[in-house]
């Protein structure tokens, strides 16, 4: 795709979507509430990266919106820190359910490090997932996660205008350090027995719900958006 496609477009992008240049008062009390409670989560050893995304990361969030987590694994964790981040944050009464929305952590984007180039599921001209990855700001980044993801990411996307954007994410960056990568065989049986217990009802509400289009169910990524928007978007801001 031509290099000025997506400058081009992103002036149409940000008035789309009344995207304002910095955080404002509602958007700065969703990062106090990630900075409270993403540091219960980020020990786990599966754990490498975590955005967030959507209307928080793109400055124009209401005082109802969830918090929409992307969250990056090591391979062969995919499944064990699902489980446990939902389970943490479960009782710590901050998952978002059907009636839990407001200030809740929305759980519904995993992936692991062999699959997080959004190359995979990228469509052409997916303007909605182009300005995501630029806007979405990287609040734990272990093992240099998030610079790996913008070099992998760029094998679909030209990121060269917005070298800047990216730099600037970093400022939100909450917790960066090495981790050891696990390699305990426990960890490895545990893995095996949260996918058994978990795929088969995954599998099922995907069935039941008629397979929609943004979800998606594979080892390497966990992606539960039933009402994914990005071929809306195109559409919409391209008008055809």
């Amino acid at each position: 795709m031509q290099n000025s496609f997506w400058p081009e477009i992103h002036s149409k992008f940000k008035k789309y979507f009344k995207i304002q240049e910095k955080p404002g008062k509602i958007e700065k009390n969703f990062y106090k509430t990630c900075e409270k409670y993403l540091p219960y989560i980020s020990k786990l050893s599966g754990i490498q990266m975590i955005w967030i995304g959507n209307s928080i990361s793109m400055n124009c969030a209401s005082e109802n919106s969830d918090i929409d987590l992307f969250i990056v694994t090591s391979p062969n964790r995919l499944w064990s820190t699902r489980l446990m981040v939902t389970f943490i944050f479960q009782i710590l009464w901050k998952r978002k359910t059907e009636k839990k929305h407001k200030d809740n952590f929305c759980l519904s984007f995993f992936a692991t490090t062999d699959w997080d180039n959004f190359e995979n599921f990228a469509f052409e001209e997916d303007i909605y997932l182009y300005f995501w990855t630029i806007y979405m700001k990287p609040l734990m980044n272990f093992n240099k996660s998030y610079e790996k993801f913008i070099e992998k990411n760029n094998s679909w996307a030209n990121f060269a205008e917005y070298k800047n954007n990216f730099e600037e994410n970093k400022k939100y960056i909450i917790e960066s350090w090495e981790k050891n990568k696990n390699v305990s065989k426990i960890w490895d049986i545990f893995e095996i027995f949260c996918k058994k217990l978990l795929l088969p009802k995954t599998l099922r509400s995907y069935e039941k719900i008629g397979r929609p289009f943004g979800v998606i169910i594979h080892d390497d990524l966990l992606k539960f958006h039933n009402d994914d928007i990005r071929k809306k978007i195109k559409s919409e801001i391209l008008g055809r």
